[in-house]
């Protein structure tokens, strides 16, 4: 007890003195003067505050919620599953190579489309048979449901009955169609001409072109050193090329060696529009032959006959002829330039040929261009689709390089080209005629052509007849425009 005591004694000595001290310290403290800053100092302190932002507090911003990518959405109201186990009849004109290709790419078709399609190939032997046999067909109801024919055959079975699909539904159609670069991979040239009043009747398949053949190793020989590029050029040269059969010791090459005569239906095109003439209409509706440009056309080239500068053939194909330098000139198809090299080989010649755009006086040559397309025949909704599906997988640009190659005509897509390198190696005359394309002109886009061509055929062969005279050129013309507007009257 007495020990605590103490302790508490002593303890309130020690802890009341140390109290004041402290309180005494703070007072102390508080009374001294602020310390008065530097003039450095204090404009640091003045900027740092002007400076500093003002602290806020940043609301949290919610991320975007992504928009989801819009699905396409066919128009055609079809299920991919509507399509199983459908059978279709493709009805085509190719014999020989091309059709042993084209039934190898429908075989192809059938093994591996994703749909359960299932195409049948039947070969019609040629485009005469292939008309008569479809023409035949529409008339007693059992007609195919895919063709392959030209743009004049499609129309005049139009004029049976609108039997024909109108395509565009589905080139547009955002799932099962084309898309804009596939549409854009088409030549401009092939495309358009499918197209009639009632919408697009076809998808083009193939293309060919006349275009004229030149001996250049010859044509070297003769002192000329470059093509012609005008109607005058060529007359030139074809002349100086007949006065050279004429003078040589070979008296059986006399009367030959210049241009080598075609009155084809292609070939007066070509000419035609080396002169500037236009011979269908504006408005698609008829023809105009009787102009200027036509007169001027077979003026002169009556005038070349007459001039012993060109020559006509007993040959249909005069191959052979233009080998063996019976012709500077001579006009072929496209397809026919393996042919006309077959011809070089087998007589073992060393001269070098090449293809040239028809010859113009404006200097921009052009040439004809020709070949037939994918039509679909009026079904069911399915069958119609399933149709279309065949025509799309047939023009991929994989494809579309086979049947070219196969048929050794133009594809009807840019990019088909890349995959050619055979066929251009080849035949580098066929690959330097891909360059005349953007020259290309189509045929006549009427129904009314399948029978007008002949008749400017018949013209043609008119304009060389012994008895016919330069001066009743105008009158021809005449008659050719006569006829072949009547004829559009009864088959428009």
């Amino acid at each position: 007890m007495r020990n605590e005591k103490f302790q508490k004694k002593i303890l309130s000595h020690f802890i009341l003195p140390t109290t004041v001290f402290v309180i005494l310290c703070l007072l102390l403290a508080a009374c001294q003067p602020a310390p008065v800053p530097n003039r450095e100092s204090a404009e640091l302190t003045l900027l740092a505050e002007k400076t500093q932002a003002p602290s806020t507090t940043k609301t949290p911003r919610r991320s975007p919620t992504p928009s989801p990518t819009p699905v396409p959405t066919s128009e055609l109201g079809i299920d991919p599953e509507e399509l199983d186990g459908i059978e279709l009849q493709f009805w085509h004109p190719f014999s020989g190579e091309e059709g042993k290709a084209f039934d190898a790419l429908v075989k192809e078709f059938n093994t591996s489309n994703e749909w359960g399609i299932t195409v049948k190939s039947i070969s019609q032997g040629n485009y005469d048979d292939l008309f008569e046999q479809v023409g035949y067909a529409i008339n007693h109801g059992n007609y195919p449901n895919l063709v392959l024919s030209y743009h004049y055959q499609a129309q005049a079975w139009e004029a049976i009955r609108e039997i024909l699909v109108d395509l565009e539904v589905y080139v547009s159609d955002p799932v099962w169609g084309y898309t804009a670069a596939e549409l854009g991979d088409f030549y401009p040239v092939f495309w358009e001409h499918d197209m009639a009043d009632r919408g697009r009747l076809g998808i083009p398949a193939l293309r060919s072109a006349q275009l004229v053949y030149y001996n250049t190793s010859w044509a070297k020989e003769l002192g000329f050193t470059t093509p012609p590029a005008t109607p005058a050029q060529f007359k030139i040269q074809a002349c100086a090329a007949s006065k050279a059969n004429g003078q040589d010791t070979d008296s059986q090459n006399d009367h030959t060696g210049g241009w080598i005569i075609s009155t084809d239906y292609p070939s007066m095109l070509g000419w035609f529009n080396a002169f500037g003439a236009e011979v269908t209409r504006p408005d698609g509706k008829g023809y105009r032959f009787n102009t200027p440009e036509v007169v001027d056309t077979l003026t002169f080239l009556r005038n070349m006959y007459d001039e012993g500068c060109a020559w006509l053939s007993d040959s249909q194909y005069p191959e052979d002829e233009f080998a063996t330098r019976q012709g500077l000139f001579a006009i072929g198809s496209l397809s026919d330039i393996p042919s006309q090299e077959d011809a070089f080989a087998d007589i073992a010649s060393k001269d070098e040929w090449t293809v040239l755009a028809f010859p113009s006086q404006q200097g921009k040559a052009g040439i004809p261009v020709y070949g037939p397309s994918f039509q679909i025949l009026e079904g069911n909704p399915e069958e119609q689709l399933a149709s279309w599906l065949v025509v799309k997988w047939l023009t991929s640009p994989e494809n579309q390089a086979r049947l070219a190659q196969a048929s050794k005509m133009y594809p009807v897509r840019a990019s088909s080209l890349e995959q050619l390198g055979t066929l251009t190696r080849t035949y580098p005359q066929w690959a330097k005629s891909v360059n005349f394309l953007d020259q290309a002109s189509p045929e006549p886009p009427s129904e009314s052509w399948r029978i007008v061509r002949w008749a400017v055929s018949d013209a043609a062969t008119q304009l060389y007849r012994s008895y016919f005279t330069i001066d009743q050129v105008p009158s021809l013309v005449k008659l050719l425009d006569q006829t072949a507007n009547d004829l559009h009257q009864d088959d428009p």
